[in-house]
């Protein structure tokens, strides 16, 4: 619940559940970024620390099949992040070159299913 209402002021968009996690969209990479600080900061309140990835590409979503490699990738980041931090791939941060959202550098990581190297970044408070 604390999550679909994070998602739902910042307007993210649910594509599917999956099982303890959830996919979502965002128009924009700093949107994404605001409500997974948000979402973190909501689920302290209720005693639990969450891991959060971000990552930007293409995906197709086809009834309630999500299909791309964006989803995939960002799944993988999510699955690298520590307890309570916000990890986001190269991808979302070289969008962000203009904003004042500061991250900090985790090193690039092998992506289980990914054919690449990722660099990969902690979104600082």
């Amino acid at each position: 619940a604390a999550v679909r209402r994070e998602l739902k002021a910042l307007r993210g968009k649910e594509v599917v559940t999956t099982g303890d996690g959830v996919l979502a969209t965002f128009g924009k990479p700093a949107a994404g970024i605001r409500c997974a600080t948000a979402i973190r900061e909501a689920v302290r309140t209720l005693g639990l620390e969450i891991r959060i990835g971000l990552h930007a590409g293409e995906y197709k979503v086809s009834g309630a099949e999500v299909i791309g490699l964006a989803f995939h990738i960002g799944a993988r980041v999510a699955a690298k992040a520590r307890a309570g931090e916000v990890l986001v791939s190269s991808a979302v941060k070289d969008l962000m070159l203009k904003s004042e959202v500061r991250f900090k550098d985790r090193g690039a990581h092998q992506l289980k299913g990914v054919p690449e190297r990722w660099r990969l970044y902690r979104v600082e408070p």
